[in-house]
C-alpha cells in the first residue's frame, strides 16, 4: 500500500478547495473503486491528472498529515483476490491554488518536443549561443511560459548531446584502433561488450606480445582496477603478470564498464578465451 500525493507549492494557507476540472471527463478524474491492472498504471492515472490539473506529484508511504492539513493525494492498495491495484481513498482538494500554464515549469513535467531538439541540434551546430536559441523557441511559442522547459534545461541538452558525442567518437576511433592492430598482428585480441541500446559498456584487448608473456608468466595473475576512470567515467585495469627478475609484466588490458561483479566476471571470461583457458 502506498500514497501519491500533491508537491505543488510552499504556500501554508489553507485554501481547501477542489481544483478546476474544466474539460475534464469523469473518467479523467480519480474515485474511490477505479482499478488498474498494473501499479504503474494507476500512478500514471494519476499524474496525468495532476498535469492536466496544474501541479505535480510524488509517491509516499507515509499516511495523511492531520498537523500540516495537506491533502490532495490517493491512497492504492493491492486487491490480492482480483490481483489489481485500487484507489480506496481519494482526497482532491488542494492547500495551494492549481495552474495548468505554471504546471509545465514543474520538474516532472517540464521536456524538450521533437521540433525543439531540432532546432537546438542545428542551432548548436551552427555556433548560436544557448540564450539566442531559448528566445527563439520562446518566440515561437508565444512566450516562455508556453515552452514548457526552461533555459537551463536546454543548456542541459546540450552538454548532455555534447557529452554523448564525444563518448561515441572516442569508441570509434578505439574500434578503428583494435582494428587496425588486428590488421597488422592477427594475434591482438580484442573484445567489446555493448548494452540493449547498442552502447559501449566495456573492453578487453591482449596483444601478442602480452599473449607470448603469459605462456611464460602465468602461474600467477592479477588485476590491478586502482587506475584513475577516464574522462568517460570508465575505470581502467591492466592485467599483471611476473616475470623472472621479479618484475611486473603487462597480460592485457581493459576498460571497466563500472566496478560491480558482473563487469570483472565478463572482463576476466574474454581474457581467459583470448589465452585459450576460458573457464
Amino acid at each position: 500500500m502506498f500514497d501519491v500525493t500533491d508537491v505543488g507549492s510552499d504556500e501554508m494557507d489553507i485554501w481547501d478547495e477542489l481544483p478546476d476540472h474544466g474539460t475534464l471527463e469523469e473518467d479523467e478524474i480519480p474515485s474511490v473503486g477505479m482499478r488498474f491492472a498494473k501499479l504503474q498504471l494507476a500512478h500514471d492515472f494519476y499524474v496525468s491528472y495532476a498535469k492536466k490539473v496544474g501541479f505535480a506529484t510524488k509517491i509516499r508511504t507515509t499516511t495523511f498529515d492531520k498537523i500540516t492539513k495537506e491533502p490532495a493525494r490517493i491512497y492504492v492498495k493491492f486487491d490480492k483476490e482480483k490481483q489489481e491495484w485500487i484507489f480506496f481513498k481519494v482526497e482532491l482538494r488542494h492547500t495551494h491554488p492549481c495552474s495548468v500554464k505554471k504546471a509545465v515549469h514543474y520538474r516532472e513535467y517540464r521536456q524538450l518536443s521533437m521540433h525543439a531538439k531540432y532546432v537546438i541540434q542545428n542551432n548548436d551546430e551552427a555556433g548560436i549561443r544557448p540564450n539566442k536559441t531559448f528566445l527563439s523557441l520562446a518566440n515561437e511559442a508565444g512566450g516562455p511560459s508556453n515552452l514548457g522547459f526552461s533555459e537551463k534545461d536546454l543548456r542541459n541538452y546540450i552538454t548532455a548531446r555534447l557529452r554523448t558525442s564525444n563518448a561515441n567518437a572516442d569508441v570509434r576511433e578505439m574500434m578503428n584502433y583494435f582494428m587496425r592492430m588486428k590488421d597488422i598482428n592477427p594475434n591482438f585480441f580484442y573484445a567489446v561488450q555493448l548494452d540493449d541500446e547498442c552502447k559501449f559498456r566495456s573492453a578487453v584487448w591482449v596483444d601478442a606480445r602480452c599473449r607470448a608473456s603469459y605462456e611464460y608468466y602465468g602461474d600467477v595473475v592479477s588485476l590491478d582496477s586502482t587506475y584513475s576512470t577516464n574522462r568517460h567515467g570508465l575505470p581502467f585495469a591492466s592485467f599483471v603478470g611476473v616475470n623472472h627478475h621479479g618484475k611486473s609484466t603487462p597480460l592485457g588490458c581493459a576498460l571497466l564498464g563500472n566496478e560491480e561483479i558482473p563487469s570483472f566476471e565478463w572482463v576476466f571470461t574474454q581474457w581467459l578465451t583470448c589465452m585459450g583457458t576460458a573457464p
